[in-house]
């Protein structure tokens, strides 16, 4: 275990915020600057959010003695990159009132708003909650969102995998209230006298930030060996027979640190219940928790827990805590890595177009009114959305009845084009924000 007496200032930072509460609510009230208490800005992560600046306007607000100018990032929680047409028409006018105006598809198909000034993150977050919205939880040494294979067309199965997604996010739920009391309530849910118990988090969280993919083979769409803890879904005769279970991934490394590396998950075992998937998810995470380096961040994450113990002595640790063993992984095969562009019915006989989002930026601009069009599909009450890990888009759900109408819109705003002309390097392509 990690050194107790040797903590980072983050883990200090954590056990000692009242369970995420901080002093936001003070840096709040601050109008003197645009940002937030130092301590805060690690605190506000676990509630879905990230200080930034305006580096383009660094120097100049330097050269005026003015404050840089700071804004907030916020993140929604979207299990598997599902939401509805409702709730997509909620987030577009929620980004027009308070953000820059363009929604933001991420890898790990969600939402992201940028440019929320600290005077409107309360609002944000309560017309996100009147919409059942919610952004706990996707940053922050937690559980981030549960990305799952997004589309229908590959396997009979999708709806029974993709039901994972939603599970895994309620079991790795924080329990603190601090999210509601902040953001919502404006008042304290739990007193002084009061315990708030958290089981699996306890007052320190988690040493990083842990991240969980849900693949079908054989498109490693999701590209399940990079996550923390990957489940490979097994299909037998047309039932899901369950999930190879791996832990360990994770590409990124610091430039000039060989401590540092990337690393694919090792396949641990196989898990052939829901009972035993959502055990096993459990304990990998509470053996991260305890077993963790919470002194050097840049060595935290799941994959160094792993070859710092090594893989078998690892195994046996979240096998004594589940209480059964893992059976021995079966055999399956990833062959491609792709989305499946333009209309495709679905093997429950819907239909799903997949909608090319460049670097999953959706806006109005000279190559296509994208954030017009889907906002006109959405009032149309007629399908549901899923963000692929890529980035891109589906119009998903849609019956043979009303696929006619969508795809007039598709093409009165010529997304169906858009979507066709681009290059295969373009699709291919990613950027950060």
């Amino acid at each position: 275990m990690s050194e107790k007496n040797n903590l980072s200032a983050i883990e200090k930072i954590k056990t000692n915020s009242d369970g995420l509460r901080g002093t936001i609510k003070e840096s709040l009230l601050d109008e003197i600057t645009g940002a937030i208490r130092e301590d805060d800005q690690a605190l506000i992560k676990f509630h879905g959010m990230y200080q930034q600046d305006d580096r383009d306007r660094r120097d100049e607000r330097a050269a005026k003695k003015l404050d840089r100018l700071y804004s907030f990032m916020i993140r929604l929680r979207l299990p598997g990159g599902f939401i509805t047409a409702d709730k997509w028409i909620a987030v577009n006018e929620i980004a027009n009132e308070h953000s820059t105006g363009v929604i933001k598809i991420t890898t790990r198909q969600t939402i992201q708003l940028h440019g929320i000034l600290k005077s409107h993150i309360k609002p944000t977050i309560q017309s996100f909650n009147q919409a059942k919205l919610d952004s706990v939880a996707t940053c922050g040494d937690i559980n981030r969102n549960v990305t799952c294979a997004s589309h229908p067309a590959q396997s009979p199965l999708h709806a029974e995998i993709f039901s994972y997604a939603n599970k895994i996010s309620n079991l790795l739920f924080p329990k603190t209230k601090a999210y509601y009391e902040i953001w919502i309530n404006d008042e304290k849910i739990v007193e002084k006298n009061e315990e708030e118990v958290d089981p699996l988090y306890q007052d320190r969280y988690l040493p990083r930030k842990l991240k969980i993919g849900i693949g079908i083979p054989p498109n490693n769409e999701v590209d399940a060996m990079i996550n923390d803890i990957a489940l490979i879904a097994i299909e037998e005769n047309g039932n899901l027979k369950g999930f190879n279970i791996a832990a360990g991934g994770g590409l990124s490394f610091t430039h000039g640190n060989t401590a540092t590396y990337p690393r694919l998950a090792t396949v641990l075992g196989f898990a052939d219940t829901e009972e035993k998937v959502l055990k096993t998810i459990y304990e990998i995470v509470t053996v991260q928790r305890d077993f963790g380096n919470r002194s050097d961040r840049k060595l935290a994450r799941l994959k160094y827990t792993i070859d710092n113990l090594g893989v078998e002595k690892y195994k046996e640790e979240v096998e004594k805590r589940t209480g059964f063993k893992l059976e021995p992984a079966k055999p399956y095969q990833f062959t491609e890595r792709k989305d499946f562009y333009g209309w495709h019915k679905g093997l429950n006989g819907l239909w799903y177009y997949t909608l090319f989002v460049e670097n999953g930026r959706v806006l109005d601009d000279e190559k296509a009114a994208m954030k017009t069009a889907l906002l006109e599909i959405a009032k149309l009450n007629k399908c549901n959305f899923l963000f692929t890990s890529t980035q891109n888009i589906i119009v998903a759900d849609v019956a043979e009845d009303d696929k006619e109408s969508i795809n007039a819109l598709l093409q009165q705003f010529k997304l169906d084009e858009h979507t066709e002309k681009a290059s295969l390097i373009r699709k291919n392509s990613i950027a950060c924000v």
